[in-house]
């Protein structure tokens, strides 16, 4: 029942490298301020099936901390630290399997907001974010989309069918958007490229290939 698709050999190869970017800016944007659950409730609206920090509870925060460091390593031009994964991998809090993550879990398995992460992330967030929601969707969305770009521009998948087939079929990508590529050919590059200049000024993986 799965479908296969040839795929060249890089970091992350090419699901969790497209996927990656967009887990680490849901952690940036914690860092400047802006709620957990609004990061949540924006990424679901868009269409994803859970929003991104609880992505992260349900997959283990410490897969996602070391497939991070490996992206890291490969691609230090663009990807960013998320330090926070690792103070809550210290603290034993690695999501799902163990009962408290971001979130915590009630009796009935139910994730719960959970004080110590609260002020956790209060003490690193510098203020109250000042983004709007569609900000926030193109930070989380615009950088998964540029590097989609850049692993079709490298060959990792064959053709852009294929790469958005493996965003859908492996991580839930809204399959009304098409997948990253073809929401980029909908949204129109040139109106895509506009929109990723506003938010160059944090660092490359917003440079437009």
């Amino acid at each position: 029942g799965k479908t296969p698709i040839v795929v060249r050999d890089c970091p992350g190869f090419l699901v969790n490298r497209i996927l990656m970017p967009y887990m680490a800016e849901s952690l940036v944007l914690l860092d400047e301020g802006v709620d957990m659950d609004r990061i949540d409730s924006i990424a679901t609206k868009w269409g994803m099936p859970v929003g991104p920090i609880t992505l992260y509870d349900m997959v283990g925060i410490d897969v996602g901390y070391f497939a991070g460091k490996v992206l890291q390593a490969g691609y230090a031009d663009r990807a960013v630290s998320t330090p926070l994964l690792g103070q809550l991998v210290e603290r034993g809090r690695l999501g799902k399997k163990t009962g408290k993550g971001f979130r915590a879990m009630d009796k009935k398995g139910k994730f719960v907001s959970d004080p110590e992460v609260l002020q956790l992330i209060a003490e690193r967030a510098s203020k109250k974010s000042e983004l709007s929601d569609e900000e926030i969707a193109d930070r989380l969305f615009l950088c998964m989309t540029l590097e989609a770009i850049r692993a079709l521009e490298d060959k990792i998948a064959r053709q852009p069918g294929d790469l958005d087939m493996a965003m859908i079929l492996g991580v839930n990508f809204p399959a009304f958007r098409g997948g990253p590529l073809r929401w980029c050919d909908s949204e129109g590059a040139a109106n895509l490229v506009e929109r990723a200049k506003k938010w160059t000024s944090l660092g490359r993986r917003f440079e437009v290939p």
